[in-house]
């Protein structure tokens, strides 16, 4: 949750409550949109690479937790839309069955045209831009 100032009492005041409920909607909603192309990015950078592996590279690059559910159903929806592709193969030490994901030329070509259109805000000065 955003931090945001607050009263001397130590209790939001109603516009302070309105903000952090806007700003805490805005971030859930940016995560949402940012989660397609931040995945792309690790499996393009790390692939082939595992769902667990992208699940902890998530976190680790953005800070976000990702539920594990959030998770497989971006997957899925990127491999059903011939962004990624996945290969069935066996862990090295236990033999056990995992997907292993890779970037198909098309989510090459489509993260190509996200990252041409981020935007990164300025940031503005300490003193709100003023002179």
């Amino acid at each position: 949750m955003a931090q945001h100032p607050r009263e001397d009492s130590g209790r939001l005041d109603e516009n302070d409550e309105w903000l952090t409920h806007k700003v805490d909607a805005w971030v859930e909603t940016y995560k949402k949109s940012m989660l397609t192309p931040v995945t792309l990015t690790i499996v393009a950078e790390h692939q082939p690479i595992g769902v667990a592996a992208v699940a902890e590279k998530v976190t680790a690059t953005t800070g976000w937790h990702v539920t594990e559910r959030g998770l497989y159903r971006t997957l899925k929806r990127l491999q059903d839309s011939g962004l990624l592709a996945s290969t069935d193969t066996s862990a090295p030490r236990t033999g056990a069955k995992r997907k292993d994901l890779s970037l198909t030329p098309l989510g090459t070509r489509y993260l190509a045209g996200i990252a041409d259109n981020i935007v990164d805000l300025p940031r503005s000065a300490p003193d709100g831009g003023a002179n």
